[in-house]
């Protein structure tokens, strides 16, 4: 046991660096350092600028709304009338506007939103007929309510795993670059 002992310690005594013994890197070993050093600090700004951001995912939907020149004009519409229906146990309301243009009175029965007097829409001047409603609905933000009748808790952002992940692989990498430059110039 003691002949391993000494022979451990007259081969720590004689070596200058690991990239001598192995054969692996004993010419490019600082420029590989470098590059892992440098890579290990790039990836620590980036992680810095992630969890600057918070919690991210990528969403495929687009949600804006896309606006295209259809040649309507706006007007003003009145409610008139308003009726229910009952469809295979469900009711459903409608309302009915009216629109004059050029002395003649337009009508479009709408579901019911809760709109009263006056309404702004957009008219086609080509055919008066068709119209749609441009005004905004307000409505009041009540708690969402499950089946039990219990208000449902809003989901928390989940934990950056993306910067946490890049943090240790940034601090990976740095210290293998690091230790590279260390056992390269300093043994």
């Amino acid at each position: 046991m003691t002949q391993i002992y000494t022979f451990a310690a007259a081969v720590l005594s004689q070596s200058q660096s690991a990239f001598g013994k192995t054969g692996i890197l004993d010419r490019f070993g600082n420029v590989f350092g470098i590059i892992l050093a440098v890579f290990g600090i790039i990836m620590l700004v980036f992680s810095a600028k992630v969890k600057k951001m918070g919690s991210f995912y990528l969403e495929m939907e687009n949600h804006d709304p896309v606006i295209k020149e259809t040649g309507f004009k706006p007007a003003v519409a009145k409610v008139g009338e308003r009726r229910s229906s009952e469809i295979a146990g469900k009711t459903f309301s409608e309302m009915q506007l009216l629109f004059e243009f050029e002395g003649e009175t337009y009508e479009k029965w709408t579901p019911d939103l809760g709109l009263e007097g006056d309404v702004q829409i957009e008219y086609d001047p080509a055919d008066p007929n068709e119209f749609y409603i441009v005004d905004k609905v307000e409505t009041e933000d009540a708690p969402e309510v499950d089946e039990n009748g219990e208000e449902v808790e809003e989901l928390k952002d989940p934990p950056n795993k993306a910067f946490i992940a890049m943090l240790i692989f940034g601090l990976v990498l740095l210290a293998l670059g690091c230790g590279f430059l260390y056992d390269f110039y300093l043994k």
